[in-house]
């Protein structure tokens, strides 16, 4: 019996040194695994900042093309009305040669009859 007993500690022993070695391994574990959550965060972090940096470069980037899309329709209003004005200009200058050909033909005719 004595030595039944002496078998049973001894196994109670082993149980508890495995017990105290697993314990040792889970906590070493969570340990790991603190700090992969750790890092991850930090990645997660630095990867939420470039998402932010980036959408502030393309929001500034949509801006800028925008504000270059209003100066390229005004540029090109303003060729138009430039456009229009030497059209008008070249019409008002055709109609005075005209007017003085006629003026030109009109008092040539007069002279030619005195």
């Amino acid at each position: 019996a004595a030595a039944a007993a002496a078998a049973a500690e001894r196994r109670a022993k082993a149980a508890e040194a495995s017990l105290a070695a697993t314990q040792a391994e889970l906590s070493s574990a969570r340990a790991d695994a603190s700090g992969e959550v750790a890092g991850l965060r930090e990645k997660l972090s630095a990867a939420e900042a470039k998402l932010k940096e980036a959408a502030a470069s393309l929001a500034a980037e949509r801006e800028a093309s925008a504000a270059a899309g209003r100066e390229r329709g005004q540029a090109q209003g303003e060729l138009r009305a430039s456009r229009s004005a030497l059209e008008n200009a070249k019409e008002d200058l055709a109609r005075e040669k005209k007017m003085k050909e006629v003026e030109t033909k009109r008092l040539g005719g007069k002279g030619g009859g005195l």
